[in-house]
């Protein structure tokens, strides 16, 4: 049964793990931005992390199962059917810029080469229930994928992939925190296709989108939306350790979206204005 707005008071999402790098503080601070701009009209709500852990396609199983109210994703036309999409993209479109771990030992390999020796012949490593595999393989690139992010680093190491595209905020973060000498960032590639971080809701919780939508569009509007973004993200610093700007870019179709998702129009990362007054 649906519920009506006043009746929202827990939202249950998933909890943190060792892997996510500080994403999960940096959603959950967006919805509880989202949910403190709606207060007024729908009433007070609290966060509520659950116990369990998931992978990707159970998440959504869960969702309209009600054990979890609300989750954070990349979307697909499939998952946008599965579930209600709010279509405030979280990260302001960063999870359709990608640049590669690689092997610092094979850094020499990356250098100077073509956009079709990177395509054709390089093997990039995904999870396999990651949009992002999907979205690799149809533009005809080699991708391996596994089930977790571990794995993946292993794969890595042995050799078994040649490089592990992540989200440029994810790049960065991840070979500064795991400090790891074998791992380097792939020196001269940027990969980039259209690609959104969405809050989806249960289908049989309208009146929980509506908020979370309204929510959302309120914080853009006034700018706390971007001041939370640029706690957690700064694109200068990003551009400076990763040279973003000067890298070949490689520009990819995403065959996943829906026509409705299509229609979003964001500005290039690095032209996104910084909040004034946050």
């Amino acid at each position: 049964m649906s519920q009506t707005p006043q009746e929202i008071t827990k939202i249950r999402v998933i909890p943190s793990s060792e892997s996510d790098f500080n994403s999960h503080a940096y959603y959950t601070k967006l919805l509880k931005l989202a949910l403190d701009k709606t207060r007024e009209q729908y009433g007070a709500a609290e966060i509520v992390k659950t116990e369990e852990m998931m992978v990707q396609d159970r998440f959504f199983i869960e969702l309209n199962h009600g054990v979890i109210d609300v989750y954070w994703t990349v979307t697909s036309a499939k998952r946008e059917l599965e579930a209600i999409p709010i279509r405030v993209p979280l990260l302001n479109g960063m999870m359709g810029y990608r640049i590669s771990l690689i092997l610092n030992e094979r850094k020499h390999e990356f250098l100077n080469q073509d956009v079709t020796h990177f395509l054709n012949d390089m093997i990039a490593g995904q999870g396999h229930d990651w949009p992002d595999y999907t979205i690799l393989k149809s533009n005809e690139m080699l991708v391996l994928g596994t089930s977790h992010y571990d794995s993946l680093i292993e794969l890595l190491k042995r050799r078994r992939i040649d490089h592990f595209p992540r989200a440029i905020n994810e790049t960065l973060v991840e070979i500064e925190t795991l400090q790891d000498d074998k791992l380097a960032v792939e020196p001269t590639m940027l990969i980039h296709y259209p690609s959104y971080i969405f809050f989806f809701v249960a289908k049989s919780k309208p009146a929980l989108a509506e908020r979370l939508e309204h929510g959302l569009k309120l914080a853009v509007a006034d700018g706390s939306f971007q001041c939370v973004f640029e706690s957690y993200i700064n694109v200068a610093h990003l551009n400076n350790k990763l040279g973003i700007t000067e890298r070949v870019l490689l520009a990819l179709e995403n065959p996943l979206l829906s026509k409705e998702t299509r229609k979003l129009t964001l500005p290039q990362l690095w032209q996104i204005k910084t909040a004034s007054d946050c």
